[in-house]
C-alpha cells in the first residue's frame, strides 16, 4: 500500500482504502470488468462543461483547467498519463507520485489537509476523494472558498472506468480518457479469458500486519480484481471491514499470501516467523509473494496492469500476453 494510503487508511475508523482503492462498497458483479467498451468520442467538447461527480453533485467547469490540485492518487496518475502534469500545482503526499510531480507542493498528508495552502495556489479545479478519503470538513471549506471541487470515489471496477472518464471530462481530454478505458477493458478481458477455466486459488492479500492484520474488504474494488483473476479471497467477510483476526485467517487457510506491503520491507521470511502463522498452507509451501501495493490499491489508469500483476502471482505458470 502506498504511504498515503497507509497513513489515511488506518487513521480513520472506516479503514478506507485508496486506489482507490479506493473506498466504499464494491457491490458490482465481477462481470462489470468485461462490459463492452463505450464508444470513444471523436472530439473533445468545448468548455464550459458540466459533469456529475462521484458524489452525484453537478459541477460546472467554466474553462479548461490550467491550475489543478489533485488530492487522490488516481487523479495524479491519470493527469500524468495524459500529459497534463504541467497543469498540476498541488498534490497529496504519496509514494505513487509520478516523477514529473514529485516537486509539486504537497498540500495533504496523513497529518491532514492544508486548506489555506490549497487556496493560496489559486486552483481552478480541485480533485478530492470521497467516502472520507478527503475529510468532509475540508471539502466544505474548499467549496466555501468558491473553488471548483470534483469528488472521485470509485467503488467497483466499472466505477473506476467511470471515474477515469470523469477526470478526463473535467480537465479536457475526454477522448484520451475514453481510449484509456477501452484499452484497459480489452486487456483485462483478454487476461481474464486465459484464466477463466482455472481452479480458484485461496488467497489472502495483506495490506498491513504491523499491529492488527489488514487485508482487502470483500467489497473492495481490488477484491473484484482478485475474483476476476480466479482468486478466492480470504477476508473479514464483512463489507467495509479490512481487519481480520489471526484465528479467522488461520481457519481460512489461504494457499497463497500476496504481500501488498512488500515495499515496506515485509518479506516471506518475516511472515513465516510470525507467531501463529506457521500452519497456514501458504506459509508451509512458501507461497508468499510480493506484489506492488501502489499498483493494486490505486483505482486509476493502471488498472489493467494491476490485474495483470494479480494474475501473475496467483497463476505463475500462465503465460500472459
Amino acid at each position: 500500500m502506498t504511504a498515503f494510503v497507509r497513513a489515511h487508511q488506518f487513521s480513520f475508523a472506516t479503514l478506507l482504502l485508496v486506489a482507490a482503492l479506493v473506498a466504499g462498497a464494491c457491490g458490482g458483479a465481477v462481470t462489470n470488468s468485461l462490459e463492452p467498451a463505450p464508444s470513444i468520442p471523436t472530439s473533445d467538447l468545448p468548455f464550459p462543461r458540466t459533469v456529475i461527480d462521484d458524489a452525484s453533485i453537478e459541477v460546472t467547469i467554466a474553462s479548461e483547467p490550467q491550475r489543478i490540485v489533485a488530492l487522490t492518487p488516481a487523479s495524479v496518475e491519470a493527469l500524468a498519463a495524459w500529459g497534463l502534469s504541467e497543469r498540476v500545482v498541488g498534490v497529496a503526499a504519496c509514494t505513487c507520485l509520478p516523477s514529473a510531480l514529485t516537486t509539486r507542493p504537497q498540500v495533504a498528508d496523513y497529518m491532514g489537509t492544508n486548506v489555506e495552502a490549497i487556496i493560496a495556489l489559486n486552483p481552478d479545479l480541485v480533485f478530492v476523494g470521497g467516502s472520507g478519503f478527503t475529510p468532509d470538513d475540508v471539502i466544505t471549506q474548499l467549496r466555501a472558498a468558491n473553488l471548483t471541487v470534483v469528488t472521485l470515489d470509485p467503488s467497483t471496477v466499472s466505477g473506476v472506468y467511470r471515474t477515469l472518464q470523469l477526470i478526463g471530462d473535467a480537465t479536457g481530454p475526454s477522448v484520451q480518457a475514453a481510449g484509456t478505458i477501452s484499452t484497459a477493458k480489452e486487456e483485462i478481458a483478454a487476461i481474464a479469458a486465459l484464466v477463466a477455466d482455472l481452479p480458484q486459488v485461496s488467497v489472502f492479500y495483506e495490506i498491513d500486519a504491523t499491529g492488527a492484520i489488514y487485508g482487502l474488504a470483500p467489497n473492495d474494488y481490488a477484491a473484484e480484481l482478485v475474483a476476476l483473476a480466479r482468486g478466492d479471497l480470504v477476508s473479514s467477510g464483512v463489507d467495509g471491514v479490512y481487519e481480520i483476526s489471526l484465528e479467522a485467517l488461520v481457519t481460512a487457510a489461504p494457499t497463497v499470501i500476496l504481500l501488498g506491503d512488500a515495499a515496506y520491507g515485509v518479506t516471506a521470511e518475516a511472515v513465516a516467523a510470525r507467531p501463529g502463522w506457521g500452519t497456514i498452507p501458504a506459509v508451509v509451501s512458501g507461497a508468499i509473494r510480493p506484489i506492488d501495493g501502489d499498483l493494486v490499491s490505486i483505482p486509476g489508469p493502471r488498472i489493467a496492469e494491476a490485474f495483470r500483476a494479480i494474475v501473475a502471482q496467483l497463476h505463475p505458470t500462465v503465460t500472459l500476453p
